[in-house]
């Protein structure tokens, strides 16, 4: 599956639909590492639904075919 990972680092680019809070706290960073010792972080923003087929508790072969928010379709820093 896809997936999002890393820091995001200053200047954090724009393609990574950065929030203000990880703009500032990249910034922060980049100029006290001590007093502010955490990046941002490139996190999931925009996720998908896929099916599934699997055995329920009754041992039933049941199909999902909707299982949201599963897929990673989108990165951004925040």
């Amino acid at each position: 599956a896809y997936e999002c990972v890393g820091k995001c680092h200053f200047p954090v680019n724009e393609r990574l639909s950065p929030s203000k809070h990880a703009i500032i706290q990249s910034r922060l960073h980049l100029t006290m590492p001590k007093e502010y010792p955490r990046e941002s972080c490139c996190v999931p923003t925009k996720l998908d639904s896929i099916s599934i087929l699997y055995y329920d508790e009754y041992g039933v072969l049941t199909y999902k075919p909707k299982y949201d928010g599963m897929v990673v379709t989108e990165c951004g820093c925040r």
